[in-house]
């Protein structure tokens, strides 16, 4: 079946971006694979791959957004309804030129191999068992996850 039968025609130029009419069409297409039984397998390919289309397009125009927006008053521009703005993400401090912190960090990074290790075990025991160093009853790990699917694109 066609997806271009049942979806609603989205122009890049002429769409009105906003949260509502994002919602009114993904509503219209979730709702049309609920009512109808048809498979949204081609629909996910195609929609996924226009995801990776506009994420690849905005880091490429990261910089020159940042720099437009730098002529616009405390860096926010009102484009289409929507406020784009400037902001710093993804702050770093540096602290391993302080000595407390290098030593507490070594704590936690000891603490965090144990637990890893701890871990690995409680992972690889399939019958509870006695620890023998605390008489403790240890049980396995139980594992859980979440079914869901993953779209790779071919080159």
């Amino acid at each position: 079946m066609s997806t271009e039968i049942f979806l609603p025609k989205v122009e890049l130029a002429t769409y009105e971006p906003s949260k509502f009419n994002n919602e009114l069409i993904k509503t219209t297409i979730v709702e049309h694979f609920k009512e109808t039984g048809d498979s949204p397998l081609e629909t996910l390919v195609r929609m996924d791959a226009i995801a990776q289309l506009f994420d690849g397009v905005r880091g490429e125009l990261r910089e020159i957004v940042v720099d437009e927006l730098a002529k616009y008053p405390g860096g926010k521009a009102d484009v289409l309804g929507s406020e784009v703005t400037k902001i710093e993400s993804g702050v770093k401090y540096i602290y391993d030129q302080d000595y407390s912190w290098i030593k507490l960090n070594e704590e936690v990074e000891s603490l965090k191999y144990a637990l890893k290790e701890r871990e690995k075990m409680l992972r690889t025991i399939n019958t509870p068992m006695v620890d023998p160093e605390t008489g403790e009853i240890v049980h396995p790990a139980p594992r859980v996850s979440t079914t869901t699917f993953k779209i790779s694109l071919k080159k």
